[in-house]
């Protein structure tokens, strides 16, 4: 895997982007960009890609994603861009549990095999393969202690649905914080490499052609 500065920027907009969606999910404030999520759900079953923009389909499934992280290297004093900071930090924490216990390795291993099967057959938001990922999201990074706490709607935080929804982009976002790590990704880029992670994300957002 290649560990250029736009593939690491690449795979920290696919965390803001799974951590974005889970939040308008959760609060139900504003539908989720249909691109977006396709492309963060589609990401769970390419685990043989020649790069990786092709693990998202493309510059274009990450506009979401990079247009958030722009937002967040810059300023982040709306409530909703600190709560999307949450989760993302939370994903790169969990993914470097999760890699160190064979055991949950080969969970995911085994559901992200059963959901390129299903989804050939239903496609990424059918109920069954959200219901099949959401399994492997709990039954993998789900028994980590913290567990990442989603925030939002009372009532829609009890639908089934939106449970296995959310569960799923969660899996969505461990899958581009392991493409982080694999890239040289690490939590102190963010901090001494923001400026540069900055300009990187800015420019691939306007290569994008979504939210210019």
């Amino acid at each position: 895997m290649s560990r250029s500065l736009s593939d690491r920027v690449l795979a920290l907009a696919g965390m803001v982007q799974a951590s974005s969606l889970v939040n308008n999910v959760a609060t139900s404030v504003q539908q989720p960009d249909e691109l977006a999520l396709h492309a963060t759900l589609g990401s769970i079953i390419k685990t043989q890609t020649h790069d990786v923009p092709e693990v998202f389909g493309g510059l274009r499934g990450l506009g979401l994603g990079l247009q958030r992280l722009t937002a967040l290297l810059g300023t982040h004093d709306q409530q909703s861009d600190l709560v999307v900071l949450r989760y993302t930090l939370s994903l790169m924490q969990l993914q470097s549990k999760v890699m160190r216990r064979r055991a949950l390795r080969q969970v995911l291993e085994e559901g992200i095999r059963r959901a390129q099967s299903q989804f050939q057959h239903f496609g990424p938001l059918h109920p069954n393969v959200l219901a099949s990922l959401a399994d492997t999201y709990a039954r993998s990074a789900g028994t980590i202690q913290p567990r990442i706490m989603v925030t939002g709607d009372a009532v829609q935080l009890q639908n089934p649905r939106i449970i296995n929804l959310v569960r799923s982009l969660l899996l969505g976002g461990l899958r581009a914080a392991v493409l982080w790590r694999q890239c040289g990704g690490s939590r102190w880029m963010l901090l001494f490499t923001r400026a540069h992670l900055h300009k990187e994300a800015t420019r691939l957002l306007g290569e994008s052609g979504r939210y210019a």
